[in-house]
């Protein structure tokens, strides 16, 4: 998956120089690290994130930078060609808290859309905990279905491509 735009970001692939980037990405969202993980972000999220996506080379770690310039608002974690070739799962697309509710999750959820189709991706699934009621809401505004209930009350959603 090439990076790409949106009107007002710019996704690039995270490299070992942007993971102090990443760590302060991470630690700019504390609501979502409560919510999944009953704890903030930890000193080494950013650095272990990056480890466990240069692992597979299905997946992809992008870090959204304002395309005007200044540090990174934003990440978004895609696993290629899960759970089949064709389909593609989003990880994790997690903005800083100071800039949720401005329209760039949605900017960057129809960049991510545009970029999987051009390459021949079909389908786009996300998975949903129970607790996240917000991200939940948000991704059904943006056309994914719920097409499988996972455990504990988590949910597949679905948007075809």
């Amino acid at each position: 998956m090439t990076p790409f735009r949106t009107p007002r970001l710019v996704a690039r692939p995270v490299s070992v120089d942007d993971l102090a980037a990443l760590q302060d990405v991470l630690t700019g969202a504390p609501s979502y690290h409560e919510l999944v993980d009953g704890a903030p972000a930890g000193p080494n999220a950013g650095a272990d994130l990056h480890a466990d996506a240069e692992a597979d080379a299905d997946r992809r770690l992008l870090l959204l930078w304002p395309a005007s310039g200044g540090p990174a608002v934003g990440v978004v974690d895609v696993q290629l060609h899960w759970p089949e070739p064709g389909a593609a799962h989003v990880r994790l697309l997690l903005l800083r808290e100071s800039l949720q509710g401005r329209g760039l999750g949605r900017e960057t959820a129809a960049a991510l859309e545009e970029a999987l189709r051009s390459e021949g991706f079909r389908a786009l699934r996300l998975s949903v905990t129970g607790d996240n009621g917000g991200a939940r809401a948000f991704w059904e505004r943006l056309g994914f279905e719920p097409v499988e209930r996972l455990r504990a009350g988590d949910t597949l959603h679905e948007k075809l491509l």
